[in-house]
């Protein structure tokens, strides 16, 4: 009966951990969810810049801001 127990467990862990590093990485990655949604022009440069600078607190910030700017591709909703 108590292995039962260690199974729960370890089962709870691995689901809080999987959700945990899902969340993160939602978290960590929204400026390039944001300039995919807006259609920016340099998304690839978002998300390099995402990518290797946005460990940093200065790199998440101006990529986000460089996300939100109006350079965005043209809607032809003609």
């Amino acid at each position: 009966m108590e292995m039962a127990y260690v199974y729960i467990f370890t089962f709870m862990a691995l689901l809080f951990c999987a959700t945990w590093l899902f969340i993160s990485l939602a978290i960590y990655f929204i400026p390039v969810i944001v300039a995919f949604v807006r259609k920016h022009n340099n998304i690839l440069a978002i998300t390099i810049m995402t990518t290797f600078l946005g460990w940093t607190f200065f790199g998440w910030l101006a990529a986000l801001l460089w996300s939100l700017n109006s350079d965005v591709k043209d809607c032809d909703c003609d």
